[in-house]
């Protein structure tokens, strides 16, 4: 086994960091919310009129609680690994940005699918953004690794989670290149 290198220079305060990720993710997560418009009716009182409208937006709403929760679950994760780096080297910290710019980016996807569910297209930069997010996650652990940037962490456990996220690396690459040959299949 490789002993890790003593830890580099912080480029960063971790504290700030984090404080930026979490912004950027409320700010992402609340702004998912703006998709979900109130239809207008030509007759406020039916109950039909009203159930049609929200029925013809079921597919705004699911992109909705889909992209909440998928940034609910990396935020958390987030933190989790969080606990687990002394410092922010330059390295992680430019992995941090890509990641952080990728969740900036998300509502934008979201809106974009469920706007268009049934364009095949629309799921290719969903599927694209959320692989990024999850490549960022695996980078960031190895490279902290690397770095020594790592608290006293047994190999068994960092392994595993290793292994945990690149089973996650690998089925997000698969659903996204599913997606593209559905593009291009056309």
């Amino acid at each position: 086994m490789n002993e890790p290198h003593s830890a580099s220079p912080s480029a960063i305060s971790k504290g700030r960091l984090e404080f930026l990720y979490d912004g950027i993710f409320a700010i992402a997560m609340t702004i998912l919310v703006l998709e979900l418009k109130v239809p207008e009716l030509v007759d406020s009182l039916s109950v039909a009129e009203l159930e049609r409208a929200l029925g013809h937006h079921a597919p705004t709403f699911a992109s909705y609680l889909l992209s909440f929760l998928m940034l609910g679950i990396l935020w958390t994760r987030h933190n989790h690994d969080y606990r687990h780096f002394r410092v922010i080297t330059q390295p992680m910290l430019i992995i941090t940005m890509v990641q952080l710019a990728a969740a900036a980016f998300f509502p934008f996807c979201a809106a974009l699918l469920g706007r268009y569910p049934r364009n095949t297209f629309s799921f290719v930069p969903y599927a694209g953004c959320v692989l990024v997010l999850v490549l960022c996650r695996l980078a960031n652990w190895v490279v902290a690794r690397r770095c020594g940037s790592l608290t006293e962490f047994p190999e068994p456990d960092y392994l595993r989670i290793r292994k945990r996220i690149l089973r996650g690396c690998l089925a997000l690459s698969a659903i996204f290149a599913l997606s593209l040959l559905r593009v291009f299949a056309r």
